[in-house]
């Protein structure tokens, strides 16, 4: 008898109007988008969503780019990827402009620390993307 084990990585892409149908709890002072207050007591945003209209290489360039701010913070891969995710979607979509706002956001507080901020945090109350190790 074999036992044949496979792992299956899944990118989820989440209909907006699904997401919305959970009232949001608060609204990000930074991004001015709906969020759900944290045990902290911050309001961090949704996270950030991938259009599947735009492409497959879209997905995969925004994929990137998240991963490599959430697990490696790698923000100049990240803002490098979310710029290329821009060139396909164009100059107005909300959710990559978050995303290099987050990106180039945790790079200046990595490089220059400020008091009560840390790169990750300032990340996440920017974009609503976290570490999960599930």
């Amino acid at each position: 008898m074999f036992l044949v084990s496979s792992t299956t990585i899944v990118t989820l892409i989440v209909n907006p109007t699904f997401a919305n149908s959970r009232p949001a709890q608060c609204v990000s002072p930074m991004t001015n988008t709906p969020g759900n207050i944290r045990y902290t007591g911050d309001c961090i945003p949704r996270p950030l969503w991938i259009n599947p209209n735009y492409g497959s290489n879209y997905a995969r360039f925004m994929r990137v780019a998240i991963k490599s701010a959430v697990n490696k913070y790698d923000y100049d891969t990240a803002i490098i990827n979310f710029y290329r995710a821009q060139e396909i979607s164009g100059y107005r979509d909300p959710e990559v402009r978050r995303g290099l706002l987050g990106a180039v956001m945790a790079k200046a507080i990595k490089k220059t620390p400020v008091p009560g901020y840390s790169h990750p945090r300032i990340w996440l109350l920017i974009t609503g993307e976290y570490y999960d190790e599930r």
